[in-house]
């Protein structure tokens, strides 16, 4: 298998920390849920066709960077791997963010 020299997140392996997501990209837009973090901002994931399901959770203190307390976490119906968060009338996706 081939990859990227330099690609982000190479040599990373399994989930990322915020400490590592951060390095990544310190302006993320990030949350932490079930001890994996998620970041916004990925183009591909807004165009998918996804169906909220269940909420799954909710944003306390210390869980975001940018997220305000009390956004309603969703999972969609499709992909276990993308939360749709929900506040203040918007709606966000988040991808979980895995290293290479």
């Amino acid at each position: 298998m081939i990859g990227c020299i330099g690609s982000p997140g190479q040599n990373e392996g399994g989930y990322l920390s915020k400490k590592q997501a951060f390095k990544l990209n310190p302006d993320a837009d990030i949350f932490e849920f079930d001890g994996k973090v998620y970041s916004t901002g990925v183009d591909w994931i807004e165009e998918e066709e996804l169906i909220k399901d269940e909420q799954i959770g909710e944003i306390s203190e210390g869980m975001s960077n940018k997220l305000p307390v009390g956004a309603k976490i969703f999972a969609p119906k499709e992909r276990r791997d993308i939360l749709i968060v929900e506040y203040d009338g918007k709606e966000k996706r988040y991808l979980i963010q895995l290293g290479e």
